[in-house]
């Protein structure tokens, strides 16, 4: 997993280089320009940081996309999984190594699917997709409303959470059905985070969340 997040490191090194120099130059400037310098420090430190930058070239071609959420833990590659191996994924990373899983697409979806579902392991130590259980709480899903997800592409995504629901997986099954309207694929959430329009895509993250044995926690996005 440090080979994978090393392709996503760049930006923020980036930044924080630019960050540190201002603060030097703060400190060695004259006190006619330190009121200016200082201004200038402060709007960086408040400008929201632009779409980071991942070495795609870096990672193979499976990596379909990334996700990240702001106050989280999550911060992960994607894959797409495949019709022939359709849980490869639950047990190996992006390079076919280890046996701890790599988020990923349902076989049934693709990253430009009307409806994208994305499951993703609740690791005991808080990595993978662990803090999407804890959008069963109302008020954390509300606290972290922002979900991104880059695309290969170059295209970058933000997604608000419009629902959550927790199944029972011995008694339901997560239906992908790409015709049917959002509404329709939401209906039996536990709650409801906000209303939904005329949205393009409608992605769902699923991992365990262990209210019984085998529990998941959907939270959809729009």
């Amino acid at each position: 997993m440090k080979r994978i997040r090393k392709a996503a490191r760049g930006t923020s090194v980036i930044v924080a280089a630019i960050l540190t120099a201002l603060v030097i130059t703060v400190l060695c400037a004259p006190e006619e320009d330190r009121k200016a310098l200082i201004d200038a420090l402060e709007s960086t430190s408040d400008r929201e940081e632009p779409g980071r930058q991942i070495d795609w070239d870096s990672l193979p071609a499976e990596v379909v996309a990334w996700v990240e959420v702001p106050g989280t833990g999550i911060n992960e590659p994607i894959v797409q999984a495949t019709p022939d191996s359709p849980n490869a994924y639950l047990y190996k990373d992006v390079f076919g190594q280890g046996a701890y899983g790599t988020p990923y697409i349902d076989c049934d979806c693709s990253i430009d699917s009307r409806f994208v579902m994305i499951y993703g392991h609740h690791m005991s130590d808080g990595s993978v997709f662990a803090d999407f259980a804890s959008y069963t709480d109302e008020g954390y899903a509300r606290e972290h409303n922002r979900i991104i997800v880059y695309k290969r592409s170059g295209e970058i995504i933000e997604l608000q959470p419009v629902a959550v629901d927790i199944v029972n997986a011995n008694r339901e099954l997560l239906i992908i059905d790409q015709k049917a309207d959002y509404e329709q694929l939401i209906a039996g959430a536990d709650f409801m985070l906000s209303e939904l329009t005329d949205e393009r895509q409608l992605y769902a993250f699923v991992t365990c969340s262990y209210q019984t044995r085998n529990s998941r926690a959907i939270v959809f996005a729009a």
